[in-house]
C-alpha cells in the first residue's frame, strides 16, 4: 500500500501508522490501534466489512466475547475509510455494492 496522503483517525485526526498483523485469540488480521482509542481493520478485499466489524468490535472490548456482542449500538461509533489506490486518497464512506476498494473499519468506544 501506497499512500500519498497519510492515514488519519477519523475521531481525532492523529496521523496512523499503516496496519500491521494483530494476533487475536482466533484469528490473525491486519489494523491497529489510534492513542485516542479507535482501533481499525485493514480489509484488503474491500468485500469482508461485516467480519472486519466483528475482529475490530473484539478489539476494542479487549476480546472479551461476551461483553463485545452484547453493547448496544449506542455504546461506540463506527465508520469505513475506503483507500482509492490509484489516488492515493482516503474517502470517508463505504461506497456503493459494487466497490471493492480495500477499506479500514474504524471502530471507536464512546465509555471505557
Amino acid at each position: 500500500m501506497m499512500a500519498r496522503e497519510p492515514l488519519q483517525c477519523p475521531f481525532c485526526k492523529e496521523t496512523l501508522e499503516p496496519p500491521a498483523e494483530v494476533k487475536l485469540r482466533f484469528e490473525t488480521i491486519e489494523g491497529g490501534r489510534c492513542t485516542c482509542g479507535a482501533v481499525y481493520v485493514y480489509d484488503r478485499t474491500g468485500r469482508k466489512l461485516g467480519e472486519a466489524f466483528a475482529s475490530a468490535l473484539l478489539r476494542a472490548y479487549d476480546e472479551d466475547y461476551d461483553k463485545a456482542f452484547s453493547a448496544p449500538e449506542g455504546d461506540y461509533e463506527e465508520t469505513v475509510i475506503r483507500y482509492y489506490q490509484r489516488l492515493g486518497k482516503f474517502i470517508e464512506g463505504e461506497g456503493g455494492r459494487l466497490d471493492r476498494s480495500p477499506k479500514f473499519y474504524f471502530l471507536k468506544r464512546k465509555k471505557v
